[in-house]
């Protein structure tokens, strides 16, 4: 009986298979797949000096070896920064696309202004009047102990906040002061110095919405400067000059 050949063409295509693959490991070692760019995208108020601060060196290390998960861990520290997706762009770029908290309010402490955004993330502190305006809270005390990036847990800051949240744009540009009083009432003032009494509830959308109507109408325009208080704790608005 004949002795079976071994089939040579298959030999010779699993080592050829072989020598790619390691050609290819190898390439991929080489450097020309080193890091020499790191694009950011997102930035506003963020600055790219703080981000590689923060990211440590990474130009310079192997793209395939490089771990994105970790690369987005490490931007996210900063308080400012919401999410981050990090990946790799061939041959040698990181791209970090950064999306920023949105500052929602500012609570007057009592030796600062804090910035906080929707959730109550506190963003940053101030020690003077910050260039951009934001609605400011009253009425909260805010820990001595209580961090950068970290989230301020208050029911009476929940409050606020979900006020500012649900207060229509055109109101929201006027919104000088949010100040929840000892008892919980709310009360609002206005950048032309008018005071706005909301009561309780923690859902004032429909009276924010009654009080941006009432201050579009002419009437309420042509008399504005002499109204001195608007009274919605009963949800009709009373006007006192």
């Amino acid at each position: 009986m004949p002795q079976a050949r071994p089939n040579t063409t298959f030999l010779y295509f699993i080592a050829l298979l072989c020598l790619i693959a390691v050609s290819l490991f190898m390439f991929s070692k080489s450097d020309f797949f080193t890091i020499d760019n790191v694009r950011l995208e997102g930035l506003n108020k963020i600055t790219e000096d703080e981000v590689y601060k923060l990211l440590g060196p990474v130009k310079g290390e192997n793209l395939f070896l490089t771990d994105t998960d970790t690369v987005a861990e490490k931007v996210k520290l900063h308080p400012l920064v919401d999410q981050v997706v990090a990946q790799k762009e061939l041959p040698a770029t990181i791209v970090i696309k950064i999306k920023e908290r949105v500052p929602a309010a500012l609570i007057l402490n009592t030796s600062s202004l804090v910035e906080v955004d929707s959730q109550g993330i506190v963003l940053r502190f101030y020690d003077s009047w910050p260039e951009e305006d934001y609605p400011i809270l009253t009425g909260i005390e805010v820990p001595d102990n209580i961090g950068l990036g970290q989230k301020f847990n208050n029911p009476k800051l929940d409050k606020a906040l979900l006020l500012v949240g649900q207060a229509p744009a055109g109101l929201l540009s006027v919104l000088g002061e949010v100040h929840i009083a000892q008892n919980e009432q709310i009360f609002l003032y206005l950048t032309t110095k008018t005071e706005v009494r909301l009561g309780y509830g923690e859902n004032y959308s429909e009276k924010l919405q009654l009080l941006w109507k009432l201050m579009e109408s002419s009437e309420y325009q042509e008399m504005q400067h002499a109204v001195k208080y608007i009274d919605l704790t009963s949800g009709k608005p009373v006007i006192g000059l």
